[in-house]
């Protein structure tokens, strides 16, 4: 059985890549965008089951890419923004907000919580 899709957008490299290998190790299928434009054209041509955003990044922020999630996917998928200021973003707008630094426990936590809410989350063990 395949993992569910996650999309994690970040300017930063070496974030994308350990997130990507993290949630990988979980089961999840990762896709990754380096910035908020590249994540539109990945939205449209696929299904996710979650993304996780960089709230500052050039030209699309995070709240440009939940924008566009919400725009063409609604509400059915959530959207974890990851913040160094997470006290500045409106927690109703996101699903959950994921304070920089974080541990993996925390991630992961919080995406099996949002997965089942939505009743995506399958277990992979």
């Amino acid at each position: 059985m395949k993992g569910i899709k996650v999309l994690v957008i970040d300017d930063e490299t070496i974030i994308l890549k350990m997130l990507s290998t993290a949630l990988s190790t979980k089961g999840y299928q990762v896709d990754t965008a380096d910035s908020g434009e590249k994540s539109q054209k990945k939205l449209q041509s696929n299904d996710y089951g979650l993304v996780i955003t960089d709230m500052a990044m050039d030209k699309m922020t995070g709240h440009d890419v939940l924008a566009n999630v919400r725009n063409l996917k609604g509400d059915s998928v959530p959207v974890i923004a990851m913040s160094g200021n997470p006290w500045m973003i409106d927690k109703n707008l996101f699903n959950a907000v994921l304070p920089k630094p974080y541990s993996l426990e925390l991630l992961f936590e919080m995406v099996q919580n949002l997965l089942s809410l939505t009743g995506d989350y399958k277990p992979n063990h």
